[in-house]
């Protein structure tokens, strides 16, 4: 399906599709609209840079270089029980028994770095950008970008 993220930890296969079913649950559970959820996943970014950065997401757009460096030092205070939660309702679709420890599990397993990573592409994937099929890049490594079609 369109936006799926399939990786493996812990020599299980996992797929995470963030779409419209996951975005309601975590909008439930918030009470707060989904991408105000992930701007407020990041307290250290100023407000506005972080819907900035939600905005980016949400898009696909690039970061501005000035907006990118204050995302960058805001990342150091990421709330992981948020990116935890989005691995889980992103995951229910797929693994619908898995709980939130099993969650937490896969993100000791993958390390912050990797599994943030992970949650960043669903993002991205929910809002249209296709992701290529099979699992995630090694951590550390970056997936090649596709070209982008040219207007005509």
């Amino acid at each position: 399906m369109r936006g799926e993220i399939v990786f493996d930890a812990g020599g299980q296969r996992y797929t995470l599709f963030l779409g419209n079913a996951a975005q309601c649950a975590v909008e439930e559970q918030y009470d707060r609209g989904f991408f105000a959820v992930v701007a407020d996943a990041m307290p250290g970014i100023d407000p506005q840079v972080a819907m900035a950065v939600a905005r980016a997401m949400q898009t696909g757009a690039e970061l501005p270089p000035a907006l990118a460096a204050k995302a960058q030092e805001g990342l150091r205070s990421i709330r992981l029980t948020v990116l935890r939660d989005l691995a889980w309702h992103g995951l229910r679709q797929h693994h619908p028994d898995i709980t939130l420890a099993q969650v937490s599990a896969i993100a000791d397993e993958l390390g912050r770095d990797a599994f943030s990573e992970i949650i960043g592409r669903a993002l991205h994937a929910a809002q249209g950008e296709a992701e290529e099929a099979g699992p995630a890049p090694a951590p550390g490594k970056q997936r090649p970008r596709r070209p982008r079609p040219t207007p005509g």
